[in-house]
């Protein structure tokens, strides 16, 4: 506080000497450049005098510089503002205006301050900004002061958990799973904290339930009838190319839940998108089902004319091959593909979307909004086609290479076969392509690619993707 009444009485002496100084200053005269530029005329014209008189020029030059100096000394005279200031000391206002500024300074601060409040250090002042933005609803306040708390209390569940919570609100999926995983720890293993944090992890993993997350939800399920156990558990199933099963355990999530509750609109709506996969009957698993469920699970346009929305996703492939640039081009088009049961057509305008945004996170989580939404991220594809997976490949090199080169020739045959009985896939023949090109026969590889050719050759637009895929390995 001392410290704080040295540098306030310094600062307003200087505040002071700096306004009291020019009624200190000795007493001066001072002529403005007006009265400076008539005194130059007068000497012209005194030195033209000279030169008549010398004869050096005539009455008539004479005449005329005379009218010419008369001219600039009036408008010189015109601009005058005043000719001379003349400036006295003045000690007595001088002493008036250093008393006005200390006494109305300090008063103001005595009357409108608080001098006995103690010193505020720089962190204390920083935590209380961050507080009044965290009341004021900023979350990223919240969670600096939360990030301090858990320094200063790391065995604190609640810091934890409020922590994790923010973190989600923010959709920032793996903080969020750090702080839930610790919060899991202090809480005892908690289930219901236990499948928050499993829930956590398969948000940060794009909506697709890893490994550690599935025990920990078969952990919980063995102990409860958690519903967002059960809901990720068949939602693994789903994602494991379990359908029949996914579709029992949601429906049984559905039946034993209350309409109400605030998980059943997505477990709703993935028995309407799995319905609509694998072209079953959706009333056979909600009974229930509203008019506008049974046309999204029956791929008949959603209620709206069929030859409309073919129209209109035929617009769409067009104007995207010139410009790819507008995402809600895509997310309709995948929409329409979807009403229309096209789900390989629709997860595949996904896929390109996806590319075509992976450095814009922002318009990349509406595109993965809309594959949730549209149930694409369940399956992989619709025709049987899938990603391999790493136990795939590690069960494929734990074989000789003989028996791994018999077993890559049957996978291959096998998709061949299933393209046979199914055509309508574009995935699968671009992986069909790839696979021939990899394996070294380009004539199968050519022939692949022919018969999806004369397969899509009433769709330009697929066609073009597909050689635009796999192109440059038969050397179209």
């Amino acid at each position: 506080m001392t410290s704080f009444w040295i540098l306030t009485i310094a600062a307003l002496g200087l505040c002071a000497l700096w306004l009291v100084w020019p009624f200190l200053r000795r007493t001066e005269v001072e002529r403005d450049e007006t009265d400076a530029a008539l005194s130059i005329y007068r000497d012209q014209a005194d030195e033209v005098h000279r030169d008549l008189d010398a004869g050096l020029i005539s009455q008539s030059e004479f005449d005329a510089a005379q009218r010419e100096i008369e001219a600039r000394a009036l408008r010189a005279a015109r601009h005058s503002v005043g000719g001379m200031s003349v400036s006295h000391r003045s000690p007595i206002v001088a002493v008036l205006v250093l008393i006005a500024v200390c006494v109305g300074s300090i008063g103001g601060y005595l009357w409108l301050g608080h001098p006995e409040l103690q010193d505020q250090p720089l962190a204390a002042r920083k935590t209380e900004t961050l507080i009044r933005k965290a009341e004021a609803g900023d979350i990223n306040s919240r969670i600096q002061l939360l990030v301090e708390a858990v320094k200063e209390s790391p065995e604190s569940f609640e810091n934890w958990w409020l922590l994790a919570k923010s973190y989600a609100a923010t959709g920032d999926n793996a903080s969020a799973a750090d702080a839930y995983r610790r919060a899991a720890e202090l809480s005892g293993n908690d289930p219901s904290v236990l499948s928050t944090y499993a829930e956590s992890m398969t948000l940060a993993n794009g909506n697709k339930v890893p490994q550690a997350a599935k025990i920990l939800f078969e952990q919980i399920r063995a102990e409860n009838n958690d519903p967002r156990a059960r809901y990720y558990l068949a939602l693994a199933k789903a994602q494991a190319q379990d359908f029949e099963g996914a579709l029992n355990d949601w429906t049984a999530l559905a039946a034993d839940s209350d309409p109400r509750a605030p998980w059943m609109q997505l477990v709703r709506r993935d028995i309407v998108n799995m319905a609509r996969f694998t072209k079953r009957d959706v009333k056979d698993y909600l009974p229930e089902a509203t008019d506008t469920e049974v046309a999204r699970a029956g791929g008949d346009g959603n209620g709206r004319d069929p030859v409309a929305l073919a129209d209109r996703a035929a617009d769409l492939d067009q104007s995207l091959v010139g410009d790819p640039t507008n995402y809600k081009d895509w997310q309709e088009l995948a929409q329409i593909r979807a009403a229309l049961g096209e789900d390989d057509l629709a997860r595949l305008a996904i896929e390109e979307a996806r590319q075509r945004f992976a450095a814009a996170p922002f318009v990349l989580a509406k595109i993965n909004e809309t594959a949730t939404d549209l149930g694409l991220d369940l399956i992989e594809s619709q025709s049987g086609t899938k990603r391999i997976t790493d136990e795939d490949v590690a069960a494929v090199q734990s074989l000789s290479q003989d028996d791994q080169a018999d077993l890559i020739q049957g996978m291959v045959a096998g998709l061949a076969a299933k393209l046979e009985e199914n055509p309508d896939n574009p995935d699968g023949w671009t992986m069909l392509v790839r696979s021939y090109a990899t394996l070294g026969d380009t004539e199968k590889a050519e022939a692949a690619f022919a018969k999806a050719e004369d397969h899509y050759a009433s769709d330009p637009i697929i066609l073009a993707r597909i050689k635009k895929s796999v192109g440059s390995l038969i050397g179209k």
